[in-house]
């Protein structure tokens, strides 16, 4: 069976005979009919009962019919697509991303798309952590970079890893919590926390919480981590995030890694819907978002 036997039997259906679907795929109704025969005797199969000029499909036929019309929207969807990609993605996409996404991988996305699609319209917003998901599932943007667990509610998503890191503390030299050794929650949390949310392994790892605690917790919270780690920087705040965030502070020593007992990991994922993920444009991020972390070479990118 090829694609034409399937849009015949469509348009048969449609039309309600052969004369009529002759006419809509643009081809002589013998040569229809002929086709139509041929595939039957193929099949083994009627898929037409044919009386007076009419043609009614059997239980075949309307299989066949039912399923068609999905196939050929695929094929449409796929050629579309192609042609996109062909022409230097015209188009556009939609990128949400986290607060930690939005400094790795986004800038770097970024400047590998602008030279790999020049033509191609991007979109960006920053959300939080749960936010991105929601915005991904609501249909508002094409893919996502976020935390895995943000992402749990949503099992019908496409998921790609794009690197792991470890979740660590900061704080200012001088800080009396950098004088602790594998710190706790009970130690630390005398102190007031900068994040831009509280991660489930972090709740876990707080366990239950005084009211004292549970407000040191959450004592900053921001989607802008230069504000996180601004707070950090001016107070006796701890900040807490993945460890390529703080890399700059540690390695200036304007911040120093608490030792504590935390033992949350980071893992950022790129995530589309199962829809999207069939587009070429949405694979070729993928691989552009993994070259990116890898830091490889724009030519080995293209």
């Amino acid at each position: 069976m090829e694609l034409r036997h399937l849009e015949q039997i469509l348009e048969i259906c449609r039309a309600g005979g052969f004369s009529g679907a002759a006419r809509k795929l643009q081809i002589s109704q013998p040569t229809l009919s002929k086709s139509i025969a041929r595939l039957e005797s193929q099949l083994s199969l009627r898929l037409f009962e044919r009386t007076n000029g009419a043609a009614r499909p059997t239980a075949y036929g309307a299989f066949v019919a039912q399923r068609a019309e999905t196939l050929l929207q695929g094929v449409a969807a796929l050629t579309r697509d192609l042609e996109q990609l062909a022409r230097g993605e015209e188009g556009r996409i939609r990128i949400a991303v986290g607060p930690a996404s939005r400094l790795k991988p986004l800038p770097e996305l970024l400047r590998r798309v602008a030279v790999r699609f020049p033509k191609l319209h991007v979109e960006t917003i920053q959300e939080t952590g749960p936010g991105v998901m929601k915005a991904l599932h609501d249909g508002r943007v094409d893919i996502a970079f976020g935390y895995s667990e943000h992402a749990a509610r949503y099992g019908e998503l496409i998921r790609k890893k794009m690197f792991e890191d470890a979740v660590i503390l900061v704080a200012r030299p001088g800080h009396p919590a950098l004088a602790l050794r594998d710190a706790g929650p009970r130690e630390l949390l005398q102190y007031p926390f900068a994040l831009p949310s509280v991660l489930p392994g972090v709740e876990r790892w707080a366990g239950e919480t005084s009211r004292e605690e549970g407000e040191n917790l959450r004592a900053f919270i921001s989607d802008d981590y230069s504000l996180i780690v601004h707070r950090a920087l001016d107070t006796d705040t701890i900040a807490l995030g993945a460890s390529f965030l703080f890399a700059e502070q540690v390695k200036e020593g304007r911040l120093a890694v608490v030792s504590s007992t935390l033992d949350v990991p980071y893992a950022c994922w790129m995530l589309t819907t199962a829809e999207r993920w069939r587009s070429p444009l949405i694979k070729a991020m993928a691989e552009l978002s993994k070259a990116a972390v890898a830091d490889r070479p724009l030519s080995a990118a293209a």
